[in-house]
């Protein structure tokens, strides 16, 4: 009978050049104080908009609202894709998130109203909490007015 061969461990492998892991987004998770804006489509609160404030600290993320279903997920691409541009800029997560205050709403992500009011939270666990407490999505298949 012989032996299976031994692959060895991954610590085993050295360097693996020319790979890297370099990080092109900011982090999904804040340990630090965040800015958070509401994100509306149709009039209707469909998540939150976050980023960190301490220099110390790259993250940024979109959470849509409990119960926003797919129209929440659906969401949560077009934020990704405009938070990524913004840090490829150089652009601190804090003013990536407030550069969206009272852009037009769009169709699939919706948009942070011209008068919201941004709230300070202790990280991205009271973002999640504060999302999870927010009024249910009433049509989570569906897009408002469709």
């Amino acid at each position: 009978m012989t032996e299976p061969p031994n692959y060895g461990r991954p610590t085993e492998f050295g360097d693996l050049s020319p790979f890297t892991l370099e990080r092109t987004e900011y982090i999904g998770v804040s340990r630090t104080p965040v800015c958070c804006l509401p994100v509306t489509l149709g009039g209707k609160l469909l998540g939150f908009l976050w980023g960190s404030i301490s220099v110390d600290e790259d993250a940024a993320g979109f959470r849509p609202v409990h119960g926003a279903g797919a129209v929440g997920f659906d969401a949560g691409g077009p934020w990704r894709g405009r938070l990524k541009r913004a840090r490829d800029k150089g652009v601190a997560p804090a003013d990536a998130v407030r550069r969206w205050i009272g852009e037009p709403e769009d169709p699939r992500a919706g948009g942070v109203p011209a008068d919201a009011v941004e709230t300070i939270l202790p990280g991205s666990d009271a973002v999640l909490a504060l999302a999870a407490r927010s009024p249910r999505w009433a049509t989570p298949d569906s897009r408002p007015g469709g």
